[in-house]
C-alpha cells in the first residue's frame, strides 16, 4: 500500500506540478533579472484570475470522479455530456474573465493589457474543458504514464520559454505569462487527440439538460467550496490592493508564496494519489483500509512540512539571489506548517464527496474561506505579511479538523480518529519550526535527525500493530 501510494504520488500526483517546481528552481537566475514590483504585478493579476477559478468548471470536476466510481457502465456517456457543455460554458467565461482583467490590471502593465487577456484566455476556452476530461480519466484509472510526459513537456517548454524571454530579452513579468501560456497551452492542446480520437470522450452538444441539472445540483454547491481556495490562498492579495499596499511587499509576500508552493504542490500531488485508493476503499466499506491511508499521508506531510520549515531560511537563500526576497523565509514556516490541515481534510471531505453531500461540506471549506477573509481583513493593516500567514493558518486548522464534528461525517462513517491529538501535533511542530528556523546548523541537523527517528519508531510501532 505504501509502495503504491508513493510511486503515485511521484508519477501522475507530481507531475501536474512539474511547471510550478521547475520555475522555483530557476529562481537563482530569474531573481536577478526580476523585481518585487514584477512579482507584485503577477500577485495582483493571479489573485482575481484565482477567484474565478472554480466557474471555470462549475464545480464538475467533483462530480467527474464521483460519476466514475458509481456509474462504471456509462461514464463515458455522463462524462461527454459534461464535456460538452463545459465547451459552452467556456466562451461565456471567457468573457467574464476578460472584463475582470480589463479594470484590476495594475497601471504598471497597462501597456501589455489586451495581449495578457488573450493569454489568460486562449488555451482554456479551447482546450481547459478537453485537459479536464483527459487528467481525470488517466487518475481515475491509475494511468500515470499520459501525465507524466504533458507535465515533463510543458515544464521543459515553459522553462526554456522562461528564460529566454525574462533573462535574454529582459521582459520580466511579461515574459512570465508568455513562458506560461505556452507550456499550458501545449499541455492542454495536447490531451484533444487522445480524448477525443483515443478515449472517444468526443463532446456531446446536444445533451441532455436532465442530466446537466442532475450534477449542477451536485456540483454547483462545490463552487463555493473551491472558492475556499481563492479565500484562503488568494483573497490576501486582493485585501492588500484594497489597502493600496505598496508592490514591493506585494511582490515580497508573493515570492514567499510562491516558495512555499513547492510544498504545498508535494502535498496535493499525495492527495491526487490517495483519491482513487481512499475512493475504492469508501466504495468496498473498507474504511479502516482508508484511515491507514489518511495516516500514511498525515506522516508524510508532517515530515515533509517540518523538514522545509525548520530549514527555510537556507532554501531561500539558496533559491533567491535577492536578498531583500530571501529575508521573507520566516513568514513561510507558518504558512508552509498550515498545510499539515490537508490530510485530515481529505479524510473527512471523502465521505462528504462519496455520498454527495456536498451542500453539507460548505459549512466546513466555505466557513474556512470566510474565517480566512475576515482575518485578513483586521490584520493586514496593522501586521501586513505576518497578518497574511497568522490568518491563513488559523483558517486552514479549523478546515482541518471541523468536519469529524459534523453530523454528516458521523452518519456516514463507522471510523473515528483522535483529532484533539492530531492538531496538538500540528501546533507543536508549527512552534518548533518556528522556534528553531535561526538557530546554529548544528542544532537543525540535531532536531532534524531526533525528528525522523521518532517518525520511524512511530511508524514501526503502528506497522506493528497492524
Amino acid at each position: 500500500m505504501l509502495r503504491k501510494l508513493l510511486t503515485n504520488s511521484l508519477l501522475f500526483g507530481i507531475s501536474p506540478y512539474i511547471p510550478q517546481v521547475i520555475n522555483v528552481f530557476l529562481l537563482p537566475i530569474m531573481t536577478q533579472y526580476l523585481t518585487a514590483t514584477d512579482y507584485g504585478i503577477a500577485g495582483t493579476i493571479n489573485a482575481y484570475t484565482q477567484a474565478l477559478t472554480a466557474l471555470s468548471t462549475l464545480g464538475f470536476n467533483s462530480v467527474l470522479g464521483v460519476i466514475f466510481y458509481k456509474c462504471s457502465f456509462q461514464y463515458k456517456i455522463l462524462w461527454r455530456e459534461i464535456y460538452g457543455f463545459l465547451n459552452i460554458w467556456m466562451i461565456f467565461f471567457a468573457f467574464l474573465q476578460g472584463l475582470l482583467l480589463y479594470f484590476i490590471i495594475p497601471e504598471e502593465a497597462a501597456e501589455y493589457k489586451w495581449l495578457i487577456i488573450a493569454l489568460t484566455n486562449f488555451s482554456n476556452v479551447f482546450f481547459g474543458p478537453t485537459a479536464t476530461i483527459g487528467n481525470y480519466y488517466y487518475v481515475n484509472s491509475m494511468k500515470p504514464i499520459p501525465i507524466v510526459w504533458r507535465s515533463i513537456l510543458s515544464g521543459i517548454v515553459t522553462l526554456l520559454a522562461n528564460y529566454i524571454l525574462v533573462v535574454h530579452y529582459r521582459l520580466g513579468y511579461l515574459g512570465w505569462y508568455v513562458g506560461g501560456f505556452l507550456g499550458v497551452f501545449l499541455m492542454n492542446a495536447s490531451y484533444w487527440y487522445a480524448v477525443n480520437v483515443e478515449l472517444k470522450l468526443s463532446p456531446i452538444y446536444n445533451f441532455k439538460r436532465k442530466t446537466i441539472l442532475k450534477y449542477l445540483r451536485v456540483s454547483l454547491p462545490t463552487v463555493p467550496h473551491y472558492y475556499c481556495g481563492f479565500l484562503l490562498n488568494s483573497s490576501s492579495k486582493v485585501i492588500m490592493d484594497f489597502y493600496s499596499t505598496p508592490l514591493p511587499v506585494f511582490g515580497r509576500a508573493n515570492i514567499m508564496i510562491q516558495i512555499s508552493s513547492l510544498m504545498e504542490n508535494w502535498v496535493n500531488a499525495i492527495n491526487q494519489a490517495i483519491y482513487p485508493m481512499c475512493m475504492e476503499s469508501i466504495k468496498k466499506r473498507d474504511e479502516v483500509r482508508a484511515k491507514a491511508l489518511i495516516y500514511v499521508y498525515l506522516g508524510i506531510t508532517y515530515f515533509c512540512t517540518f523538514i522545509f520549515s525548520l530549514w527555510s531560511r537556507e532554501v531561500f537563500n539558496i533559491l533567491i539571489s535577492n536578498k531583500e526576497l530571501a529575508s521573507t523565509y520566516p513568514y513561510a514556516v507558518i504558512f508552509v506548517m498550515a498545510f499539515n490541515y490537508r490530510p485530515m481534510y481529505v479524510g473527512a471531505s471523502n465521505i462528504f464527496f462519496y455520498h454527495e453531500k456536498t451542500t453539507s461540506l460548505l459549512r466546513l471549506t466555505f466557513c474556512s474561506g470566510i474565517i480566512a477573509f475576515v482575518l485578513y481583513c483586521i490584520l493586514i493593516p496593522f501586521l501586513s505579511i505576518w497578518g497574511i500567514v497568522i490568518a491563513y493558518f488559523i483558517a486552514s486548522f479549523y478546515m482541518g479538523y471541523a468536519g469529524f464534528y459534523m453530523k454528516v461525517f458521523k452518519d456516514n462513517s463507522k471510523i473515528t480518529y483522535p483529532i484533539l491529538k492530531i492538531a496538538a501535533i500540528h501546533l507543536f511542530l508549527t512552534v518548533m519550526a518556528l522556534f528553531f528556523v535561526d538557530s546554529d546548523l548544528n542544532i537543525k541537523i540535531v532536531i532534524t535527525i531526533v525528528f525522523i527517528a521518532c517518525l520511524v519508531i512511530k511508524s514501526w510501532l503502528q506497522f506493528k500493530k497492524t
